[in-house]
């Protein structure tokens, strides 16, 4: 089961006007067993998002969960419907929530 923390982040972005940019933070925990599926890319060429990758760690065996440190930005609607395509993977999101969306 999937988890988003704080939970008002996905929340926080469906409230915002769909086309409105915005730029947001958020560490994700993709189970090992999606390890061979192309999760960050799929952020950038199916939802078109501007995606920097701050941190990760992620074994090259596959045995373990990745954990990436994203940095997101594109239309508030669009970043909130690629994060919700991330729950649906079962990955765990956490927000920062000290992030201004700098837009």
């Amino acid at each position: 089961m999937s988890s988003v923390s704080p939970d008002y982040g996905l929340e926080a972005l469906h409230l915002k006007d769909p086309e409105s940019l915005i730029h947001t933070e958020v560490k994700i925990r993709i189970p090992k067993a999606r390890h061979p599926d192309p999760v960050i890319s799929n952020l950038i060429n199916r939802y078109g998002l501007k995606v920097n990758i701050l941190g990760a760690l992620l074994g090259a065996n596959g045995q373990e969960d990745g954990w990436f440190d994203l940095a997101i930005e594109g239309q508030a609607g669009t970043v909130h419907e690629a994060l919700l395509d991330l729950v649906e993977l079962e990955a765990d999101l956490w927000f920062n929530t000290e992030v201004d969306d700098g837009y």
